[in-house]
């Protein structure tokens, strides 16, 4: 394509936890690798920044959790109470909070790799440990952990968003900061081609042979949080991120994506 500034086999939008794993992902497999982060370097990571770091998965008692946690004393393990939590009971905790509305064959796919996936975070450099200060009650002289996700991310949030970020330099992803995706470029049979990038003051043309769009929701746009969650949800006040304007939704249906799922729903919580 004429006029293009760069060429990368995957371009990736966004630089929170799914977008890092995408990136790594394609570049285990030989691809050149562009992540496009929106904020500065000091902001980076979006939402997944500002999340507890808690894992959901499936394990079958506490070697699984002690493999994900090599450095577990003996000491340890005989004052703790896993229990386990199988496939099948992640799999209708998806059904039962969503109301039945979740995709079953991605249900599947998600609760068949969860582990897998978790096990792959620590090979990328990612530390776990288990969850003592929210999912645990010390009962009888054992702690006793609830709502089946006993394992968190070392440093919450931000240890997973440094972690994956310390990866993809090991690997040699490109990361831009203060890049700003806009526009994907399609071909004249409506493929995408690339993405525009706005990048100090300067419009740039990528082109890609994939863009994964990884930049998360609306939550922090008051036009669209009003337009599908309803009347004064421009007034909520947003912890996360402030860049998850619903520019990769906004560039998706632009090239004729179809909507799917619900937008009328968010997690919220009173403070």
């Amino acid at each position: 394509m004429a006029g293009l500034s760069q060429t990368y086999d995957v371009v990736v939008v966004g630089a929170g936890n799914a977008a890092l794993c995408a990136a790594l992902s394609a570049r285990e497999e030989g691809a050149r690798v562009l992540v496009l982060e929106r904020a500065p370097a000091d902001k980076r990571g979006g939402n997944s920044y500002f999340t507890g770091g808690l894992m959901r998965f499936p394990y079958h008692g506490v070697d699984d959790l002690r493999a994900l946690i090599p450095d577990l004393t003996e000491a340890e393990l005989a004052t703790i109470e896993v229990g386990q939590y199988t496939e099948d009971d992640f799999f209708e905790d998806i059904a039962r909070v969503t109301e039945y509305r979740a995709d079953p064959d991605l249900a599947s796919v998600l609760v068949d790799q969860a582990y897998p996936t978790v096990r792959w975070l620590q090979s990328q450099g990612v530390r776990f440990a288990l969850a003592y200060g929210r999912q645990a009650f010390r009962v009888e002289g054992r702690f006793r952990f609830w709502g089946n996700a006993p394992t968190e991310v070392v440093g919450g949030g931000a240890g997973l968003v440094d972690s994956l970020f310390a990866a993809a330099q090991r690997a040699g992803i490109d990361i831009w900061y203060q890049a700003r995706a806009s526009r994907l470029i399609t071909d004249e049979r409506g493929g995408v081609r690339g993405v525009e990038v706005v990048r100090d003051g300067e419009r740039l043309a990528v082109g890609a042979g994939g863009v994964v769009l990884a930049c998360g929701g609306f939550e922090a746009n008051p036009e669209m949080r009003a337009r599908y969650l309803g009347p004064n949800w421009d007034l909520a006040k947003v912890r996360g991120t402030e860049f998850n304007t619903g520019d990769g939704i906004r560039m998706a249906l632009e090239i004729g994506a179809q909507p799917y799922g619900h937008w009328s729903g968010c997690h919220a919580v009173a403070w």
